[in-house]
């Protein structure tokens, strides 16, 4: 442990880029003022369309307060600005809607999105790629061209039961498809993630995956991408819409009503809300199964599933009824029993006194709850009136009242006053609310040790240092450049985990790093640095953030050098790294693939992903390597084997593994693998990758081996 009051300088505002697919850069400007863990927008990489095609992009997901306030403040088709209304935006949710696409030019389209969030204006230039496609050629089509499978069949990997394919065809010989891609999947005109439920092969099979998980049922249908060449022509991609309608089909799976219960008055009447069911809307119907007791006149709307007590009933008070539901569908029925219950009281009291203890003060970014000092009456809810929008980050229980916020909330310092009001069916009473935000002097949300590759500017890219020898890894003494770290408290240093071995790795009381020794060719170290402010205190903050070493030599004459080296990717939407800079061979007979040394390291997320590699079956990354073979179906975990990260392994189903060695060398990460039911990644991955030089893919695993790329995922980027 290193403690010493420091001086830093003060935090740089910056761009924030997030990278689509297409490695097209989107840039976030706050025109009030922002800091690198502000508030950010992610919407979906690029999207394709085509002509006549109608559909919508679900919102955002968001880091921070909650955005309101959408608009589209510019539209560009290849960089250039246009005019359209072909997209229109949903001012509250952000969702984006895609229509009367039949007069738009080829290209790619890029939104510029504006929103509020905390009460500052935000602007997101480019955030949303759309990538107006050709139609394809006359003459392609998909046998069968819709597709039904049972929800039960697709789920059960022990079921024999065969699952349909269809097959992309072409009329005549005219036509030849040199690549296959399904663009989107889209359910109620939405376009949903595909996740890997939906595969296509390089001969144009499209296939489903038996065992997927968090599939519901529905009609999902296939948009393609093709790639094409007529007889003496150039190839050219264009979109197949509407290509295949896949119908997962079920029977009533689960029925919800929220809330389950209801206190009635006696002599009163009551009506539910709308249950939630999972399983196919064809056919749908809903009855009821039994009352009790029986004469209770209690009534169901077999459409929509509410259930209504009578007006003017004569239930004695005490009486419970409980009512069990019979759904049927198309493709059979279930009971759900004691779905509902309605319990009757002499008297639902009106709510008479109602309010909170106020003001409320607490420090910048602490977690903090706030509960009502005084309610009486019965059946009451809880709700927000037009809270202001600076405390998004507020969440109310709706049947306590208790008002809370995390730790690490964005809720600016200030003085806000906010609106609550309690309801039931007798009464309505409101309670303001002052709430104080303070200074925590020990706040702080970032440093960077910079980097020597002439990355710029240098916060948009991870802390990376590459040294050519061992003499310069000696010499490398790495100050802390940048940082939000207040003026003159006292920071303890740490070091938390690395990887550097054979030597030693050192920080002192400023932040900066130092080395003895250590130096392997062609190796990447990280150093995953804690930072604590306010240590024991209330207001205690802490900060990880990595550092990154990458040792370029030749192995066995071949020196690989990404620029950067370090890949910065959202799990949620996954990404791509450069082509490295290869010399010392020849590039035609040159092959390289991720092969063994998986090693992660968390940085900041859940406490679950502990460090390690597969074979530590408590590790996260074992949870990688089991989600990539439960996808695949096979019933056991190889957890020395490279498949969930390898090119060679997965040639014709490369949506299937967590990330890969491109032929192209660079690394693709496929979107929303590197997670588990705790949460997604938050840290860093470094495998070992392996290559070969005589153009043989047998030789590659066997081959010579290096580390020359590190992946640092955060949900932020």
């Amino acid at each position: 442990m290193i403690i010493k009051k420091i001086s830093m300088r003060s935090k740089l505002l910056y761009f924030y880029i997030v990278s689509a697919l297409l490695a097209f850069n989107i840039s976030c400007t706050d025109m009030d003022s922002l800091d690198n863990k502000g508030f950010q927008l992610y919407y979906s990489g690029v999207t394709d369309i085509g002509p006549s095609m109608s559909f919508n992009l679900n919102g955002p997901t968001y880091h921070g307060g909650k955005p309101s306030d959408f608009s589209i403040t510019n539209i560009k088709l290849d960089g250039n600005a246009v005019e359209t209304n072909s997209f229109t935006i949903d001012p509250t949710t952000g969702a984006i809607a895609i229509a009367n696409t039949n007069n738009l030019g080829i290209g790619l389209y890029t939104l510029t999105i504006s929103c509020i969030s905390n009460g500052k204006h935000y602007t997101f230039e480019d955030i949303v790629a759309i990538n107006m496609m050709r139609p394809i050629p006359k003459g392609i089509s998909v046998e069968p061209d819709m597709i039904e499978v049972s929800l039960e069949d697709l789920l059960d990997p022990d079921n024999t039961n065969e699952i349909t394919t269809a097959q992309v065809t072409t009329d005549g010989d005219h036509i030849t498809i040199r690549k296959y891609i399904i663009s989107s999947v889209r359910k109620n005109d939405v376009v949903v993630k595909n996740e890997g439920l939906f595969n296509i092969s390089s001969s144009g099979v499209i296939s489903l995956d038996k065992g997927a998980e968090n599939i519901q049922p529905g009609k999902y249908i296939i948009d393609l991408r093709l790639t094409t060449s007529a007889v003496d022509e150039e190839s050219q991609e264009g979109i197949f819409p509407d290509a295949l309608v896949v119908n997962i089909t079920s029977k009533p799976l689960a029925l919800t009503y929220t809330p389950n219960n209801a206190r009635v008055e006696f002599g009163s009447g009551a009506t539910s809300l709308a249950p939630v069911l999972i399983g196919s809307d064809e056919m749908l119907r809903y009855s009821i199964k039994s009352v009790t007791p029986a004469s209770a006149p209690v009534t169901m709307n077999e459409t929509t599933g509410e259930i209504s007590l009578s007006e003017n009933n004569d239930l004695p008070i005490g009486t419970q009824c409980e009512i069990s539901v019979t759904v049927m569908n198309q493709f059979g029925s279930a009971d759900f029993d004691n779905a509902y219950t309605i319990d009757i009281v002499a008297f639902i009291n009106p709510i008479e006194n109602f309010s909170y203890t106020t003001p409320n003060e607490f420090s910048q970014a602490l977690g903090f709850e706030i509960t009502p000092s005084e309610i009486d009456g019965d059946e009451v809810t809880f709700e927000f009136v037009d809270l202001p929008s600076g405390l998004a980050d507020l969440q109310i229980d709706r049947f306590t009242g208790k008002i809370t916020a995390e730790k690490g909330n964005k809720i600016a310092i200030g003085d806000y006053n906010m609106t609550v009001s309690a309801t039931n069916i007798k009464s309505e009473k409101r309670a303001t609310i002052n709430l104080r935000i303070k200074k925590n002097p020990y706040y702080f949300t970032y440093f960077r040790w910079g980097n020597n590759l002439n990355l710029s500017p240098a916060e948009n890219y991870a802390s990376q240092f590459r040294v050519q020898s061992s003499g310069n890894l000696l010499n490398l003494a790495i100050p802390v450049v940048d940082s939000d770290i207040p003026e003159g408290v006292e920071v303890d240093w740490r070091i938390v985990s690395t990887n550097f071995s054979g030597g030693s790795v050192a920080i002192d009381g400023e932040g900066a790093i130092t080395f003895n020794q250590g130096w392997i060719t062609s190796k990447t170290f990280v150093i995953v640095v804690e930072a604590t402010t306010g240590k024991g205190l209330p207001e205690e903050t802490v900060v990880r953030v990595p550092l990154f070493i990458h040792c370029s030599g030749a192995a066995a004459g071949v020196t690989i050098e990404y620029t950067p080296f370090v890949l910065q990717v959202n799990p949620r939407t996954g990404g791509h790294s450069a082509r490295p800079v290869v010399t010392g061979t020849n590039m035609d007979q040159f092959l390289m693939d991720y092969r063994r040394n998986f090693q992660y390291y968390n940085v900041n997320g859940p406490a679950s992903h502990l460090n390690g590699q597969p074979s530590n079956t408590r590790s996260f990354m074992y949870s990688i390597w089991k989600a990539y073979y439960d996808a695949v179906g096979s019933p056991s975990v190889n957890t020395g084997a490279r498949s969930p990260m390898s090119y060679l392994d997965n040639k014709t189903r490369t949506s299937v593994p967590a990330a890969y060695v491109n032929p192209d060398l660079s690394v693709i990460v496929n979107p929303d693998k590197w997670k588990d039911d705790n949460g997604y990644a938050n840290g860093v991955i470094i495998g070992q990758m392996t290559f070969a030089t005589n153009g043989n893919e047998g030789s590659v695993g066997s081959g010579t081996q290096v580390f020359p790329l590190a992946i640092w995922f955060d949900t932020n980027f």
